[in-house]
C-alpha cells in the first residue's frame, strides 16, 4: 500500500470515529448548594446525581448526537440536585421589548 494512501485512510478513519457521540463525561450546568445545606452533603449529593445521570442516558450516545447526549444528562442532573433541595439559577428572563411607536 502506498504511504500516502495510508495516511489519507487513517485520517478519515479518524474523521468518522470522531463524528461518534460519546457519554458525557460530567454536567456541563451550574449547581449550587441549597440554602443551610453543609457543603460536604453537596459533595455527596453531586457524585449521586452524576451516577444517576449516567444511568438516564446509558446506550443513548450509540444512536443520538453527543450534544443531545449531553443535554439529557445535564437535564438529569439538575433534576436530580433540585430533587435533593439544592439550587438551580436559570438564565434571567428577556427584557420586555420597548412599545414601537
Amino acid at each position: 500500500m502506498r504511504p500516502w494512501l495510508t495516511v489519507a485512510a487513517t485520517a478519515v478513519g479518524a474523521a468518522v470515529l470522531a463524528g461518534c457521540a460519546t457519554a458525557p463525561r460530567g454536567p456541563s450546568v451550574l449547581v449550587l448548594p441549597g440554602q443551610g445545606r453543609p457543603f460536604e452533603q453537596f459533595q455527596a449529593d453531586v457524585s449521586v446525581c452524576k451516577s444517576w445521570a449516567a444511568q438516564q442516558v446509558k446506550g443513548a450516545f450509540m444512536d443520538a448526537p453527543s450534544w443531545e447526549v449531553q443535554r439529557r444528562y445535564d437535564n438529569a442532573y439538575v433534576q436530580c440536585m433540585y430533587a435533593k433541595g439544592h439550587q438551580v439559577p436559570s438564565p434571567p428572563a428577556p427584557s420586555p421589548a420597548a412599545p414601537s411607536r
